[in-house]
C-alpha cells in the first residue's frame, strides 16, 4: 500500500510524481459502468454516471473515454455478466491496458432517493438524496490511486414534485463536485518560466509552461515550490501561490502572484527551479488564497 502524504502549506514534503502521457500531454482515463443496488433503476444510475462524465470533461484535464464507446469493452462487460465469468476482472484490466488506459474510474452508487417532505402549507414535495463512491485504479496492476465518497442532500439536495424529479435535479451538484475530484487526483505539474512584472522586489505576474494542452483554464490556482535537498532526500518547500490570469497557448499561461511574491523573486534571482502544482479551486482554495 502506497503511503498517502498529507500536504500542508508550512511543511516540507517528499517530491511526488504525476504520470502523464508526455511532457504536456493528458492522462488517458477510462470511466467504467457504475455498480448499483437493485432498488436503483438503470435510468437514474446512468443519469448520475453521465453527470460525472460531464463534470470531468468540463475540467478538460484528462483524456476521458467512456467504456460504452468501445466495442471490445462492451463485449467484455457482457461476457463478465455470464455465470461462468463472474468475478473475472483480469481480462477487463488486460483489455484496458492494451487500449492504453493509464487509469480507470469505477463508480459504486449507494443510494438515490427522493425523501418525502411537507411544507408549511401542508403541500407534499420531495428532496433529493444521492450517495456514491468513485475509485481511481491503475488497470495494469490494480493499484488504487484514490477513492472519494460523495453525498448530495440537504443544502445540496434539490427538490421536486416527484422522487425522480428531485433526484434528477440533485444530480446537477455532481457536475460541480467533479472540479475538486479532478484537482485532487489529476494534478498538473509545471514550472515558472519567466517573471513578467515586479514591484518592490516582488514578483507580480509570471509565465508558466502549462496551457490548453494540459487543460489549464482561467482562474486555475497553483502552489509554487522550490526544490530542497534535506539529508540526501529531494523535497519541495512551498514559497508562493498563483492564479491563472490568461491562458495564452498550448504551453503558456500568464499568472498573477497571490502569495509569496518576494520569495518567488528571490528564488528566480538565485536561478532556482520554481515548480508549480495545481490545487483545488474551491472557496479560498481550501485554506489558501
Amino acid at each position: 500500500m502506497k503511503k498517502i502524504l498529507l500536504l500542508f502549506s508550512i511543511c516540507l514534503i517528499p517530491m511526488l510524481g504525476y504520470a502523464q502521457t508526455d511532457e504536456n500531454g493528458k492522462e488517458r482515463v477510462y470511466i467504467d459502468y457504475f455498480s448499483r443496488p437493485g432498488t436503483i433503476s438503470n435510468i437514474l444510475a446512468e443519469a448520475l454516471r453521465n453527470k460525472v462524465i460531464e463534470g470531468i470533461q468540463k475540467m478538460d484535464r484528462v483524456e476521458l473515454i467512456d467504456v460504452d464507446s468501445n466495442e471490445a469493452l462492451k463485449t467484455e462487460a457482457k461476457r463478465r455478466q455470464e455465470t461462468s465469468a463472474m468475478g473475472d476482472a483480469v481480462c477487463r484490466s488486460e483489455v484496458m491496458t492494451t487500449l492504453g488506459a493509464q487509469y480507470l474510474i469505477q463508480g459504486n452508487i449507494t443510494s438515490m432517493q427522493g425523501v418525502k417532505k411537507t411544507d408549511s402549507k401542508g403541500k407534499t414535495y420531495y428532496q433529493g438524496s444521492v450517495s456514491y463512491t468513485l475509485k481511481i485504479v491503475d488497470p495494469s496492476n490494480g493499484t488504487l490511486k484514490g477513492t472519494q465518497t460523495f453525498t448530495h442532500e440537504g443544502l445540496t439536495g434539490n427538490i421536486g414534485d416527484t422522487p425522480d424529479e428531485a433526484i434528477i435535479k440533485t444530480l446537477d451538484y455532481v457536475v460541480i463536485s467533479m472540479d475538486d475530484f479532478v484537482d485532487e487526483y489529476f494534478k498538473m505539474k509545471g514550472t515558472i518560466v519567466q517573471i513578467e512584472s515586479t514591484k518592490k522586489d516582488k514578483a507580480q505576474t509570471v509565465y508558466i509552461d502549462l496551457g490548453t494542452k494540459r487543460g489549464v483554464q482561467k482562474g486555475q490556482k497553483f502552489i509554487v515550490y522550490i526544490e530542497m535537498d534535506i539529508a540526501g532526500e529531494l523535497s519541495l518547500k512551498e514559497v508562493g501561490r498563483l492564479n491563472v490570469k490568461e491562458v495564452l497557448s498550448g504551453t503558456r499561461s500568464l499568472c498573477t502572484v497571490s502569495k509569496g511574491g518576494e520569495e518567488i523573486m528571490k528564488a528566480s534571482k538565485e536561478e532556482k527551479k520554481l515548480i508549480i502544482l495545481s490545487r483545488k479551486n474551491t472557496f479560498l482554495g481550501g485554506l489558501g488564497l
